[in-house]
């Protein structure tokens, strides 16, 4: 059995698990766009991909699949999930199998405005969470939610673009540099969906945090759940 890792970045350690459970009976490849990645030195096999959102990405990830017996597809970071999700189908028909949620799933997970709805419905409780500056001054005023609050982009990862705000005008300030963030790094491209209301206001809530993965297996069926501590 031949895997790729894609979007490797200085994901090794990855790489190390994929390789120790093959046991030798097959090669794990790591691909990313920017060769200068430090997960290249664990592979057995390395190959520099488009980027992920170019027009040409799925294309190039199918062949090079084909021409080397890869029969499944790891994805190592957050912005890859909904593009090879779209396309599982066209790799399944050549019996290569991609490792990522069904599409609709990804589409919730990624979009914290939309995993709030959902929760909601799930009557499962959020915290306040404001689209737009106005509706979180307008809520301020009504004393509805209260300082701190939390500015983070509505599609995001790898805490860019998160501040802490304590007041009106570090509200204003810090939401626009949240956008500009979102603007200049790999965040615009989920964004660009909606990028005037691509940044959320969130009301702060105390208390540990605690981290949860859920385990499935290849068919979507649950096996468990695995709840880490976050140590400061």
């Amino acid at each position: 059995m031949n895997i790729m890792l894609t979007s490797s970045g200085r994901r090794g350690y990855m790489v190390d698990y994929f390789k120790k459970a093959l046991k030798g009976k097959g090669i794990v490849y790591a691909g990313n766009c920017d060769a200068n990645v430090s997960s290249f030195a664990y592979a057995d096999r390395t190959v520099v991909t488009p980027v992920i959102f170019g027009d040409d990405y799925i294309e190039f990830l199918l062949d090079f699949c084909l021409k080397n017996d890869i029969t499944v597809i790891v994805p190592l970071f957050d912005i890859d999930l909904c593009v090879l999700s779209r396309n599982k189908s066209i790799f399944k028909e050549k019996g290569i199998n991609i490792i990522v949620s069904d599409t609709e799933v990804i589409d919730v997970c990624n979009d914290k405005w939309k995993m709030k709805g959902f929760l909601d419905e799930k009557s499962i409780k959020t915290p306040k969470t404001f689209l737009t500056i106005e509706t979180a001054v307008n809520a301020i005023r009504k004393k509805e939610v209260s300082f701190p609050l939390l500015i983070k982009p509505r599609w995001g990862m790898g805490s860019i673009g998160i501040y802490d705000v304590n007041n009106l005008e570090e509200l204003k300030v810090l939401y626009l540099k949240s956008k500009q963030q979102i603007k200049n790094s790999y965040l615009k491209y989920e964004s660009k969906e909606d990028y005037e209301l691509s940044v959320l206001i969130q009301e702060k809530i105390a208390g540990q945090e605690y981290g949860i993965d859920v385990i499935n297996n290849l068919e979507g069926e649950y096996q468990n759940t695995i709840i880490k501590k976050n140590i400061l």
